[in-house]
């Protein structure tokens, strides 16, 4: 088993989205998105940025196996996702929190100008499509879609030191690689602990759903990819 670990600073449901057909991760996170093939595992922890702890105190917001890795132009017009498109017309946050936001406009879009982003509460600026979020999103070209995950959000558990894999002390643009062995006890030991699925909603569900903008990242500041 590989396994990369990387620190989230924010948690809504977007990045990652647990709802629908499955985990997945399609903004955001551009390198991981674009360097990590089927069959690896990506875990998410938490940061002093998303719940104040110091470093030293990560918790596990999410573990994902990679099934598929979908271009995000087929993420987009794929059935199975079509629930991930944002629904701003609905009360439901799972609704509102959908990360299929890219619509693409021409055959073979590859390029942030081939796309259009949809309107969303999370990569959204004020005075309509946020730019920023747009080109580092297209970046990562892919969405990646999980075909085993334990999402966990604000109940998220702290890891024994025995079973903690590495975890990197600050943002990391490609996350923190793990040796097979420390993978394979980390791993097995939440396969043996928790049941696959949603565990619990995101940690901030409701503030950072209705805050975020173009000039209020809701993944990231520049730089800290």
């Amino acid at each position: 088993m590989e396994l990369f670990t990387y620190k989230l600073t924010h948690d809504t449901g977007f990045a990652p989205n647990p709802f629908g057909h499955t985990l997945t991760l399609a903004t955001c996170k551009p390198s991981i998105r674009l360097n990590k093939s089927p069959g690896q595992w990506i875990a998410g922890f938490t940061s002093k940025t998303l719940t104040g702890e110091p470093v030293g105190s990560e918790r596990l917001v999410y573990l994902m196996r990679i099934g598929e890795k979908l271009l995000l132009r087929d993420y987009f017009t794929d059935p199975r996702f079509r629930d991930k498109i944002p629904r701003n017309d609905s009360d439901d946050p799972v609704n509102q929190v959908g990360d299929n936001i890219y619509r693409p406009l021409v055959p073979g879009a590859f390029e942030p100008s081939h796309f259009e982003q949809l309107k969303n509460p999370n990569h959204w600026g004020s005075c309509g499509q946020c730019e920023f979020h747009r080109k580092r999103d297209i970046e990562g070209q892919y969405a990646l879609i999980a075909d085993e995950f334990y999402y966990f959000g604000s109940c998220a558990p702290a890891i024994p030191v025995d079973y903690q894999p590495c975890i990197p002390r600050n943002m990391s643009r490609y996350g923190c690689g793990n040796s097979v062995e420390q993978s394979d006890i980390f791993i097995r030991f939440i396969q043996q602990h928790y049941q696959p699925g949603i565990h619990c909603k995101p940690t901030k569900w409701e503030g950072e759903r209705k805050n975020a903008s173009c000039s209020n990242s809701s993944c990231h500041s520049p730089g800290k990819r």
